[in-house]
């Protein structure tokens, strides 16, 4: 995101608007004249505008970054993370066992699940789970797209919202490589479904995850989580 001020913020939103607009119209706080071409002048810095002639307009880059503003309130909107939550699973001397992961960084530090990672600018999903089973696991494997879950993570008693993400589950098969035991970001282990779930302490909402892929429960789910350690 861009380094914006309220001041520019406003240009950005005027011009939304307005495209071909004059110096003076887009001044709507009626700033001095140095003051007000300061920050016309970074944005011009940025890329974020062009002048043409004696108008402005906003550049491509500019409207990218202006779509990204709530006009009501004047600034930049937070939203929600685009994120895969990876479920790799084989045999292991006959036995079904699935590839969980001991994070070992806040937040949830020691906490057990399933690998997630954001989906980053123009990854398609399966590239995307790839990626992180390779990071996390040093594995790789055929990804398939289970179901995707709107999750919102708030802390009891003050209900303040920690966490608002998209999740698509990737079930992972024909894995290929040994796991790694242990990398940067946490300790890998195989585990039967059933220690799975005795194992503790677990993410929040990986009971579900398990419960919903062994189900073959794939609809859209949408989800609010309460929780106290973070």
């Amino acid at each position: 995101m861009q380094k914006t001020n309220e001041i520019q913020v406003k240009i950005l939103i005027h011009l939304l608007f307005n495209p071909g607009s004059r110096f003076k119209e887009m001044n709507v706080d009626k700033l001095g004249t140095d003051s007000f071409s300061y920050h016309v002048s970074v944005l011009l810095d940025l890329g974020l505008i062009k002048k043409e002639g004696n108008q402005y307009f906003l550049t491509k880059e500019g409207k990218i970054t202006a779509s990204k503003i709530d006009t009501e309130k004047n600034e930049f909107e937070r939203q929600p993370k685009v994120s895969v939550i990876v479920l790799p699973h084989k045999k292991i001397d006959g036995v079904e066992k699935f590839a969980i992961h001991q994070r070992t960084k806040e937040p949830y530090f020691g906490y057990w699940g399933f690998i997630t990672g954001k989906v980053k600018w123009g990854e398609t999903l399966e590239d995307a789970s790839e990626r992180e089973l390779n990071e996390e696991l040093g594995i790789s494997g055929k990804h398939k797209f289970c179901f995707g879950i709107h999750e919102m993570v708030y802390e009891v008693g003050t209900e303040k919202l920690l966490e608002d993400k998209f999740f698509h589950a990737m079930e992972v098969t024909n894995l290929k490589n040994e796991l790694k035991e242990r990398t940067k970001e946490g300790i890998n282990r195989w585990m039967t479904v059933d220690e799975f779930f005795t194992t503790s302490p677990k993410y929040h909402n990986e009971e579900d995850f398990m419960t919903w892929f062994l189900n073959k429960d794939f609809g859209f789910k949408e989800e609010k989580y309460f929780i106290e350690k973070f």
